[in-house]
């Protein structure tokens, strides 16, 4: 044994142990610790490499501490790491309740938020990123929490130590991180090397993972929603790649338009920010440096940027990418046209010129940036942490004299549990929410005792605001002549009442201290009242709720009887054709049943009815992954179909109606779906479409009596693959002749209460058109049209340019194809696990028939014997916050 070095680490832990162990005792480098340095050519860190090499660095420095916070989709452990100085850590409860005292504003005097702000130290969050295949995020943390940890007698960063308490996420997406690396070690030396991996980089949402930031659906969304929370930074910076070629990195300002529910000190402070950064990067000879082009923050579901709405300076940049750690020459005339002439610009001010790009010089690159970000935070930490209280003591007072002084969600209404969902997501999103504890009167309105109140005299109602209200481009951009094709980077309408199907009132009245006073505030929302009413034997569930769906599975599941009504019956929601009518299930099962999804069933006389079994879903999975795939699959899963994927081979196999009663084609281009990844761009157990082959084979299993379902540009695509009468009367048109990338749009059912495939739904809902198709029938349409755009402006929120091309046309079409039917849907039924108030369009398919009731069309007229009912029985026209 040697002595010495037994010595050596007792004394070691001793000081360790009374805080006297200091950055300089053994930091291990990264290349100690993993072989290599993260940068390097053709070597990618994996999560597993990044939180060991993070725990070494805990156990040699007191400049850093570990934390566990939640786990990942597949079950990783989510670490972060906290860097400041011994003596800011050994405080950091005290200085996270102060960041979170001076978001809130309330309880603070002027003085005291900048005696306040003066005392405290400024949490600047920091991350490697969420999108895996942009790898040099995940790279730059490792390097740059060596940076910190083990500088010596450097003042920028012992400024920073001093005065900044760095929140530092390895990744934000340990599951894609790991995919990501071993997919590349795998072919790395290959013909592959560089080859894009068959499967979402993050389970169900890929890319899509940093649209969840309002909607929070996936565990890892809520996790980093839940931790930036509890520790309210004042700057949240997330790394991306890449920038607009030939640029090196894309930094703030970004483009217009911007909201104008985002405090003003946040607009401001992005911009200085974003400056700092361009000096920064000057300074340290990194040319290649650009803004606004291309990125806009109008969309607020980025998961790097709803921060911003609880008044954090929530940003990211884009460093240029050429393909996982594989480096890249570039010669000039690989530039686009208009950057050849290697030309200074306003917001481009050092043009890169060109040579090799390596996955080291990103990180270099990322680096820079992120310390110019700390830079900023440490210098004007004091103003930043005030501006913080200013935002929110500003917003409530100006909520407390100007309308909306609040919003209602009436409890109960057509889709209580969706009200009580949204509710929730409020919460979720740091959104006081209250109760009525009586009945509550807002503009001459009485709502019931129970109804969920969001008063916007809170800190970050902003947020409220900018998910209630219906969303309008600034005329300014819509009247400056910019091409619809610069206009938005993701979608321009998002209101979530819309979406939802759920009312919500705006209250354009003060509300007054009485009122107040019947207000509870609550932590969480409970399940709506739930009760089994009379003894059966036959019960009748509102087929209104989605949540409805859910539990007619389980009651499928535990051997209960359910069927579409076939005459209107009484419902808690009133009366209604196509209710679910429940029978061979007792009392005492089906009440724990509708209380877990806060439904009511109520006992019916009986009647004539449809019965229906779960059907056997087949959901198309192509190896070139499809975030809309992924979003389907998640839906199907939670509302417990049990989706089965069908993989090309699958597909091309045939005999599809043995196995399935239903299949779904996702939103896919024409290309997507039968070609695929192209021979030679990956392995070829992962090249190509469901071809030829694949789409005989769909056609069979139609023929043949099943259902297929297609979204968006699937549907489109299967007019000419299977040779369907109906036109897509948008095809071929330019983005100056019809325009819509994303936007809230009102379609008619029309007086179609029989048809199952519309059974619950609003007799008006509003769907989500995103670069989809519109239908005509053409000579030989055998069907229904099950919803049409009116014939006026079906605008709701958004932008929609030249909507007279739609008017009138069909949304959505029922064919009948052999003995069985196929459904196409010109927009996003499912779109992002938002658009709930529009899955009945889909989820009433995914129901089998008794024969003979199966042939619906043509053979079975199914509302033949029916007598006349309203077009608004079984449908609902709650307002749902469209204007």
């Amino acid at each position: 044994m040697d002595l010495r070095r037994i010595r050596k680490a007792l004394l070691f832990l001793s000081l360790s142990a009374a805080g006297f162990v200091t950055a300089t005792a053994q930091i291990p480098t990264p290349v100690s610790v993993l072989g290599h340095n993260p940068g390097d050519d053709y070597y990618l860190a994996d999560y597993d490499d990044a939180i060991r090499y993070f725990h070494a660095l805990a156990a040699s420095s007191n400049r850093i501490k570990m934390f566990k916070v939640g786990k990942t989709t597949r079950g990783e452990e989510f670490e972060i790491a906290v860097i400041s100085s011994p003596e800011n850590l050994a405080r950091l409860d005290e200085y996270k309740a102060n960041s979170r005292k001076l978001a809130d504003s309330r309880g603070l005097t002027d003085t005291q938020a900048h005696e306040l702000a003066r005392n405290s130290k400024i949490i600047v969050h920091i991350d490697g990123g969420l999108h895996s295949n942009e790898v040099a995020g995940g790279q730059h943390s490792i390097q740059l929490a060596y940076k910190l940890v083990s500088a010596q007698n450097d003042p920028e960063i012992d400024s920073i130590l001093n005065n900044v308490i760095l929140v530092l996420w390895p990744t934000i997406n340990p599951d894609g991180q790991n995919m990501v690396a071993h997919w590349y070690r795998k072919n790395l030396g290959t013909q592959y090397e560089v080859s894009p991996m068959p499967e979402l980089f993050q389970e169900y949402v890929g890319h899509d993972n940093n649209r969840d930031g309002y909607m929070q659906n996936m565990l890892e969304s809520q996790v980093v929603t839940r931790v930036e929370m509890e520790y309210s930074p004042a700057i949240f910076y997330c790394q991306h790649q890449t920038a607009p070629f030939p640029a090196r990195i894309w930094i703030p300002p970004f483009a217009d338009p911007i909201s104008s529910n985002i405090s003003p000190y946040m607009r401001s402070w992005l911009n200085v920010i974003g400056v700092n950064m361009s000096a920064a990067l000057q300074e340290q000879h990194m040319p290649g440096a650009i803004s606004q082009t291309r990125f806009d923050n109008w969309y607020p579901g980025f998961l790097d940027f709803t921060h911003v709405f609880r008044n954090e300076i929530s940003f990211f940049t884009e460093t240029a990418l050429y393909r996982y750690a594989t480096p890249r020459f570039y010669t000039v005339d690989e530039f686009p046209a208009e950057y050849q002439d290697l030309k200074a610009l306003t917001l481009y001010t050092d043009p890169w010129q060109g040579g090799w790009w390596r996955l080291g010089d990103a990180v270099r690159y990322m680096i820079a940036g992120s310390m110019s970000v700390l830079d900023t935070a440490s210098k004007y930490h004091e103003q930043l942490l005030y501006n913080r209280w200013q935002a929110a003591h500003d917003n409530i007072q100006h909520y407390s004299s100007n309308a909306p002084y609040a919003y209602v969600l009436p409890n109960p209404q057509a889709d209580t549990p969706e009200a009580a969902l949204l509710a929730q997501k409020m919460l979720d999103n740091g959104i006081e929410v209250h109760r009525a504890a009586k009945e509550f009167e807002a503009n001459g309105v009485k709502y019931p005792a129970g109804s969920w109140v969001i008063l916007m005299d809170q800190p970050f109602s902003g947020l409220v605001r900018e998910l209630f209200e219906a969303q309008h481009y600034p005329q300014a951009i819509l009247d400056g002549n910019a091409k619809p094709v610069d206009l938005p980077y993701d979608v321009t309408g998002w209101t979530l009442p819309m979406q939802m199907g759920v009312k919500v009132d705006a209250v354009t009245d003060p509300v007054e201290d009485a009122q107040r006073a019947n207000l509870e505030r609550v932590n969480r929302i409970e399940t709506p009242k739930s009760a089994v009413e009379g003894a059966g034997p036959v019960y009748a569930l509102s087929h209104k709720p989605n949540a409805s769906f859910e539990a007619v599975n389980d009651i499928l599941a535990a051997g209960g009887n359910v069927g579409f009504s076939r005459e209107a019956v009484d419902t808690s929601e009133g009366p209604e054709l196509g209710a679910f009518l429940v029978s061979g299930i007792g009392h005492a099962s089906l009440l724990p049943i509708v209380e877990k999804y806060g439904l009511v069933a109520t006992s019916v006389r009986g009647g004539e009815s449809l019965p229906i079994h779960k059907a056997r879903v087949g959901l198309y999975r192509p190896w070139q992954p499809s975030i809309d795939e992924g979003w389907t699959r998640w839906i199907l899963e939670k509302y417990g179909f049990a989706p089965e994927s069908i993989y090309n081979a699958g597909m091309k196999a045939g005999n599809l109606r043995a196995r399935y009663d239903t299949i779904i084609l996702p939103d896919l281009t024409k290309s997507q779906l039968l070609d695929g990844f192209k021979p030679g761009i990956v392995p070829s157990e992962y090249a190509g479409g469901i071809d030829s082959e694949g789409v005989s084979a769909l056609r069979n299993f139609v023929q043949q009596g099943g259902n297929l379902i297609a979204f968006n540009q699937t549907s489109s695509a299967l007019i000419d693959l299977l040779g369907l009468p109906v036109r897509n009367i948008l095809a071929g048109l330019k983005s100056d002749q019809f325009f819509c990338s994303g936007a809230l749009l009102q379609v008619d059912l029309k007086d179609l209460p029989s048809r199952p495939a519309l059974y619950g739904l609003k007799k008006d809902p509003i769907v989500m058109f995103e670069k989809g198709p519109a239908f005509a029938p053409a000579p030989g349409f055998e069907g229904e049209i099950l919803a049409s755009y009116p014939k006026t402006n079906p605008l709701e929120s958004g932008v929609l340019i030249h909507p007279d091309k739609i008017e009138g046309m069909a949304a959505a079409v029922e064919l009948a194809y052999g003995k069985g039917h196929i459904f196409l849907y010109g927009f996003k039924p499912q779109w992002r696990g938002q658009s709930h108030g529009s899955y009945k369009f889909f989820m009433n398919e995914l129901y089998r028939f008794d024969e003979p009731a199966i042939q619906r069309l043509p053979e079975v007229k199914i509302s033949a014997n029916l007598p006349n009912i309203p077009a608004s029985a079984g449908q609902d026209d709650d307002d749902d916050g469209r204007r």
